[in-house]
């Protein structure tokens, strides 16, 4: 099991960019990091909708694979409490994405200069 080919929006992109720079990791890592932040900062499905801008970036099949991508699935089962096809599943996968791309944004943009920021995306 593993993903399959998602859009970013074309803020989310600059924002994973934005991110990749700062904490100085791949991007493969910084999409699940965003994915878990997405999914811990939310109270049931994401509501927002993050389709906008042209420019759309694909996420490449089989970033999240075998164990990450069964315990993200179930992480995200739990949190909309019902039973998800692949399609929904992944429409969930990146509504989460994109949730928590613009929540380590924000983290990032109130860091002090001090701030590690590995740390304060934690």
């Amino acid at each position: 099991m593993a993903n399959r080919k998602m859009s970013l929006s074309e803020e989310g992109k600059k924002i994973l960019d934005l991110l990749v720079d700062s904490i100085e990791v791949d991007r493969p890592l910084a999409v699940k990091v965003a994915l878990a932040k997405g999914i811990a900062i939310s109270d049931g499905p994401v509501l927002e909708d993050y389709s906008g801008g042209k420019n759309k970036w694909t996420i490449p099949d089989h970033i999240i694979k075998e164990k990450e991508f069964l315990l993200f699935k179930h992480l995200i089962i739990n949190e909309v409490h019902q039973a998800l096809n692949e399609d929904d599943l992944h429409k969930h996968i990146i509504a989460f994405i994109e949730k928590g791309l613009r929540k380590l944004q924000e983290e990032l943009n109130n860091k002090t200069s001090m701030e590690d920021a590995r740390l304060v995306i934690l």
